[in-house]
């Protein structure tokens, strides 16, 4: 029988395949706040997004999938580039 604590410092490790590491677990997740920086920069998108489901609002078909993906598709082209930079080392 393990005891507790074993069991919990099991669930804590992460597997990457070739070998068990410990990873620290982060204070803060930075990319809410790095995508929401980016909304600044994919405002066209967004604006065509919303024309789209102010047309589609009493319609009971049609979607805004695409402008949807293209705002989003804004927003990671925007933070991959802040979210790798916190990634690299000294």
């Amino acid at each position: 029988v393990e005891s507790i604590a074993t069991q919990q410092a099991a669930m804590s490790t992460r597997y990457n395949g070739a070998y068990v590491v410990e990873l620290p677990e982060p204070d803060e997740d930075p990319s809410p706040q790095i995508e929401k920086d980016c909304h600044a920069s994919c405002t066209r998108a967004w604006e065509k997004y919303e024309e789209c489901a102010k047309r589609i609002e009493d319609k009971p078909e049609g979607h805004c999938t695409g402008q949807y993906l293209d705002y989003f598709h804004c927003i990671d082209e925007c933070a991959a580039a802040k979210k790798f930079a916190l990634t690299r080392g000294p």
